[in-house]
């Protein structure tokens, strides 16, 4: 049947609102027991005029559209709803099988839309399966995480159409799957085509090593159903059992269906016994699996002639030791040993066959050393067998050199870590401090020991630590403290150290220990931290005022313009414009800081845009300024904002040029910054900027200039941020300025 694409969308929306969707259901079996353990709930549309409609021929376009959102959403509840009514009606607990989209996946909070509709229907979790496909894999960070999310719910995730995807295997190991679900394209041909039959084989063989329960789809004749029976498929479904049914035909169905295994599937018993042998070649496994988890070693040894041969040899510590299994299994003694060594241990290995029990030596191999305990297994009354078991014992062998040593490791990891370490006693006199105290503070340790801490602690902290130190000694607990410590050149270096106080053998404090660290780029960023606060404050605040006086400004401005042709003395009036002027100038700065910039990012040529940023200068009287660029042909193509960056070279130049009053040069530098960056540099010759000054820049209302409101560098700092970049400036007294924007070659997330 086909359908106008134009009108698809249309009349879906139209069968969404309507109900025209219905769900039916085709059951999943177990192949030994022949119950239904599950069905699988698939949507049809029963369309008005063109009859039943089958899903391949509207959910691709509902995919396309997004329809599948709140058709999936339907199928979900609606499955849910029908497994309760079934489940309240007396039938065994069964699990409903619904299949999950891309779309849905990828919806926001798409778990807790779940957890919602299993509350809204009352439906316990383990009653549900959701079937994924590759599809949904678009994004290998985002779907495992939901999937993840779904398991934490409590249902179940089968993995379908497994073996005819190009990642099936990588997606057993990343998610949390239940089940897989043999793809019918297989199982078709299984029974006529032996390259089929093998790969069906060594799925389940597979699932079955994996703990997983595989269900093999598209059943449609006997001979497949035995063939899946005698390689211990799971579960299965197809026409053969029964086609996708409404719930009430399926309902009456039940029974039926339950008899087709056991009437066309192998005898009972016969599959029975084929399950029972896969139980026990599985606990083998499993027992050998565990066996090489162990963290030593377990092995077995016959005496042959004479010779003790190896039959067995499992556990993490031999790896360790830089063998393998295939090293042990079947070799002798002095096969795997030197001579001397064999001959040795063969001693211990005749007094295990003798039949002596705890049979124990140590020894030591590739530097690994390892305990190793010997017991004799009895057959009839004879010893058949020895069994061994190595735990590794490095590193209790290890433990005298280490306290040997320790004090002198003490020493050794305080004279090279960048903390400052002190030993201090109950007045606070240095017992020793660690040569970290030299790079931190620039003073040799040799100059602390013998003196009070306190001697270069900030007068205003060391009140709060005296009081700090006696608390610790009353409640034998550990402190933090901060104080300003002073450094040999001058200034203070804020630190932040844990104290901690040290009770001997007899109960009373011997002495503390403080371990500190200087903490001056943290304070940084705290200090940023609230810079960045106070301007967005400031910012609100700028917004407020900017609108508050621009009206009341502009009716003013007018005024003084009409009153300006009739006054005698127009030099009053001029000065009066002059300054409202220089007022909307200051609004219009206001509202730039306050205004969220909308940028329009596009590939930039920064010498070509720089050469813009000239021409608007050379129209204006610049008394005695030249300004230098050093073109650079090569500098790349940078992804901005033209006009904003524009904005912050101007900026740039005009505070250049105010600080040249007697005039100049300023030098434009094209600079490469690693190959992610590049650097615009800026180099004038005004009289510079103090220290003082310096560390205020870019803060609102604080300018180098006389009649400045500190907003332009701070809205060029804003635009440049927002690219992703920074503005770094270097000044001195009467030595000039130097400006470096410094710019990401492409932009992320403007």
């Amino acid at each position: 049947m086909e359908y106008e694409i134009g009108q698809l969308e249309t009349d879906l929306r139209l069968a969404l609102s309507r109900n025209e969707f219905c769900l039916y259901y085709q059951p999943i079996l177990d192949l030994v027991t022949g119950e239904i353990i599950g069905v699988e709930a698939l949507i049809r549309w029963k369309h008005p005029e063109k009859g039943l409609i089958p899903p391949v021929e509207f959910v691709s376009s509902a995919e396309e559209t997004g329809l599948i959102i709140p058709i999936g959403e339907w199928i979900l509840r609606t499955a849910c709803i029908q497994n309760k009514v079934w489940q309240e009606a007396g039938y065994n607990p069964i699990l409903v099988s619904v299949n999950l989209s891309a779309r849905q996946v990828y919806q926001p909070n798409f778990a807790d839309r779940v957890s919602r509709i299993l509350k809204e229907t009352k439906l316990a979790p383990e009653y549900l399966i959701f079937e994924i496909t590759e599809g949904i894999m678009l994004d290998s960070y985002h779907a495992p995480k939901v999937i993840k999310e779904l398991k934490q719910i409590g249902l179940q995730i089968s993995l379908d159409d497994f073996g005819t995807g190009f990642n099936s295997l990588q997606y057993l190991q990343e998610l949390p799957v239940d089940k897989i679900k043999i793809d019918q394209s297989f199982i078709k041909s299984s029974t006529i085509d032996s390259n089929d039959a093998t790969i069906v084989k060594m799925i389940i063989e597979m699932a079955h090593q994996l703990k997983l329960d595989v269900i093999a789809e598209g059943i449609e004749t006997k001979d497949q159903l035995i063939f899946l029976q005698q390689n211990l498929c799971n579960q299965g479904q197809g026409y053969f059992f029964s086609k996708p049914l409404p719930s009430k035909e399926l309902e009456k169905g039940f029974y039926k269906i339950e008899q087709i295994v056991i009437r066309e599937g192998i005898p009972q018993e016969l599959n029975n016994q084929k399950w029972m042998k896969e139980i026990v070649e599985s606990s083998h496994r499993e027992l050998r699996d565990t066996v090489g988890q162990h963290l030593g070693i377990i092995f077995k040894s016959i005496e042959k002639n004479g010779k003790f041969i190896h039959t067995f040899s499992a556990g993490k510590l031999l790896y360790k030791m830089g063998f393998t299994p295939e090293h042990i299994i079947g070799k002798e003694l002095n096969e795997i040993l030197p001579i001397g060594d064999a001959e040795e241990k063969a001693n211990y290995y005749r007094r295990a066959w003798k039949g002596e029990e705890n049979v124990t030596y140590e020894w030591e191999v590739n530097g690994i050393y390892y305990l190793t305990s010997l017991n004799p297994i009895f057959k009839g009354g004879e010893v058949r067998e020895i069994v061994g078991s190595c735990v590794e014992i490095t590193n209790q062998k290890r433990v005298e050199e280490t306290l040997r040593i320790s004090e002198s490791n003490y020493r050794h990891i305080t004279d090279k870590i960048q903390d400052v370490v002190v030993k201090m006693d109950v007045n606070g006199t240095v017992l020793y401090a660690s040569p970290s105290h030299e790079k931190v503070f620039g003073i040799q340790p040799k100059e602390y020991e013998g003196y009070s801490a306190f001697e270069l602690v900030h007068h205003e902290d060391i009140p709060s630590m005296q009081t700090q130190f006696t608390f610790m000694i009353n409640t034998r607990t550990s402190c933090q403290v901060e104080f300003r410590h002073q450094h040999a050149q001058g200034g203070w270096v804020p630190i932040e150290a844990k104290v901690t106080p040290v009770f001997g053998e007899n109960d009373e404090f011997e002495y503390f220990i403080a371990v500190g660290r200087d903490v001056s780029e943290r304070k940084k960023a705290e200090e940023f931290v609230r810079k960045s606060e106070k301007l967005s404050v400031v910012g609100q605040l700028a917004s407020s005022i900017a609108h508050e006086i621009r009206n009341p400004l502009t009716t003013i401005k007018g005024f003084a313009q009409l009153l300006q042709k009739e006054v005698d003395n127009p030099l009053y009036m001029d000065t009066m414009l002059s300054e409202i002027d220089r007022l909307e100038e200051i609004v219009r700065g206001f509202l730039s800081f306050a205004k969220p910039q909308t940028h329009q990012i596009k590939e930039t040529n920064i010498n070509r845009l720089f050469q813009q940023v000239l021409l608007i200068f050379k129209s204006q009287t610049i008394n005695n300024i030249e300004i230098l660029q050093e073109y650079n042909p090569d500098f790349p193509v940078v992804q901005c904002d033209g006009n904003q960056i524009k904005q912050v070279f101007v900026q740039i130049l005009q505070n250049a040029v105010e600080a040249m009053p007697n005039g100049g040069t300023i030098k434009v530098q094209m600079l490469y910054k690693g190959t992610d960056y590049v650097k615009i540099r800026f180099i004038d010759q005004g009289y510079g900027i103090s220290k003082e000054r310096m560390s205020k820049m870019g803060e609102p209302f604080y300018s180098t200039i006389e009649k400045g409101t500190g907003l332009g560098i701070m809205i060029s700092q804003k635009i440049v941020k927002e690219h992703g970049g920074t503005i770094a400036i270097n000044s001195f007294i009467n030595q000039g300025t130097t400006v470096d924007v410094i710019l990401p070659v492409k932009q992320t997330g403007v």
